[in-house]
């Protein structure tokens, strides 16, 4: 009896250090294009995993193509009885920034469903332009849903996850992310493509699509949100659940005067029951000090509200305001460079425009208390500031009334 307990624990034990020690190369691996794609706003696309239909092209500035290649939003869900899972994918550029982390410029992150929250559980870091990696190891084999985030700014050409050698990579068993709901579309500058987060699925409207549980189309395109005419009428193509226009950080004063009527009177009277959100340029740390970016963007900011206050004049019915006042929070500490948002930065953009959107109920209860209690904070501040100014100024009334006062007094006693 003990020489089978003895045979058996060593059989446990080294089947333990088989899965803690698996690598990627070990895997059994599975084509994604046999599992879901989500959040892909397009059937005709250049390549499987890009964002722009292919009919535009010649219509499209080649950078803004050039992005468009580029998996920003995407994601593949799938179920599986792993005890460890990895990804192999090949890119289409291995390309790298100097103020971005590779595992969200190249990286796949993935995430595991508990109840009805997505959450985190780990990334496969590039490492190369044919990748390899685990995701996560030592799983108890129990059947369970993922989700898989692919490359913010790089694209990719080949997608496979693995798992070890007596586990089941599968379609998706549940219908999480799967509804036949309407996507959120968000356009935008690189800040919505995803700069400058550490991996995937922290792109502000990933966050937002995770939280809420419906796809997103992801249309932001680094430098070059500048209201193109080509990205209006693919906008259109997209029946979505609102469209969040987040253009203004790649725009000059001069392009919002010569572009944005066109641009959004063509989204509202091609889509008129469609809610569309005009978001303000967010406010920038350097700005603090910066005396003629704060001017520059405050101009932006206006032209825009005053164009949104013109349609609505107009009769177009379909749009809502989104002014950025403490988007971000007020404490700087939100971007990696000034302009790129960190995880923070993304984290705190989601709440606010979740809120903004309606969608409060879908804020996670530790946010909203962040942010109740941020905001009393900043309450206290104020009523300290307020309660140290009267009595400032109450001390100093009092000064002023003693040396008014005191001339009589040596008056009287002469």
């Amino acid at each position: 009896m003990k020489l089978k307990l003895s045979l058996l624990t060593l059989c446990l034990l080294l089947f333990a250090g088989n899965i803690a020690g698996q690598k990627a190369s070990e895997l059994v691996y599975v084509d994604a294009s046999e599992l879901t794609l989500i959040n892909k706003g397009f059937d005709n696309t250049e390549l499987e995993y890009s964002r722009l239909p292919l009919d535009l092209k010649d219509r499209t500035r080649e950078a803004v193509w050039s992005l468009g290649l580029n998996s920003a939003g995407l994601a593949v869900r799938f179920s599986s009885n792993a005890h460890a899972l990895g990804a192999r994918w090949t890119l289409l550029n291995n390309f790298h920034m100097n103020h971005m982390a590779a595992t969200g410029i190249r990286g796949i992150d993935l995430y595991t469903l508990e109840g009805n929250t997505w959450k985190f559980i780990g990334t496969a870091q590039p490492n190369g332009k044919e990748s390899s990696n685990v995701f996560v190891r030592n799983m108890d084999g129990s059947d369970r849903e993922y989700l898989a985030y692919l490359p913010l700014y790089d694209g990719v050409t080949k997608v496979e996850f693995g798992a070890d050698s007596g586990a089941v990579i599968a379609p998706p068993k549940k219908k999480h992310l799967l509804s036949a709901e309407k996507p959120y579309l968000f356009y935008g500058t690189s800040i919505t493509q995803g700069g400058c987060v550490s991996r995937p699925g922290m792109a502000y409207p990933s966050i937002i699509g995770r939280r809420t549980q419906k796809q997103i189309v992801n249309l932001g395109f680094s430098g070059n949100a500048r209201m193109d005419q080509s990205m209006a009428e693919a906008i259109v193509r997209v029946d979505a659940e609102c469209y969040v226009i987040d253009c203004l950080p790649n725009c000059t004063a001069q392009i919002i005067r010569d572009s944005a009527y066109n641009f959004i009177t063509y989204l509202c009277k091609e889509r008129p029951e469609t809610p569309l959100y005009m978001v303000e340029n967010v406010t920038y740390p350097y700005t603090t000090v910066d005396v003629k970016s704060m001017n520059d963007l405050i101009e932006k900011n206006n032209l825009w509200k005053d164009l949104y206050y013109q349609l609505l004049d107009e009769g177009y019915k379909n749009l809502k305001y989104i002014s950025t006042d403490g988007q971000i929070g007020f404490d700087n500490e939100g971007t990696v460079d000034g302009s790129h948002m960190t995880d923070l930065g993304t984290y705190r953009m989601s709440n606010y425009l979740m809120e903004k959107m309606g969608l409060e109920e879908y804020i996670p209860s530790e946010a909203q208390k962040d942010e109740i209690n941020y905001s009393l904070r900043n309450v206290v501040i104020v009523l300290l500031i307020f309660f140290c100014g009267y009595y400032a100024f109450k001390i100093r009334w009092r000064g002023a009334k003693t040396q008014e006062s005191t001339p009589d007094k040596v008056e009287n006693q002469e």
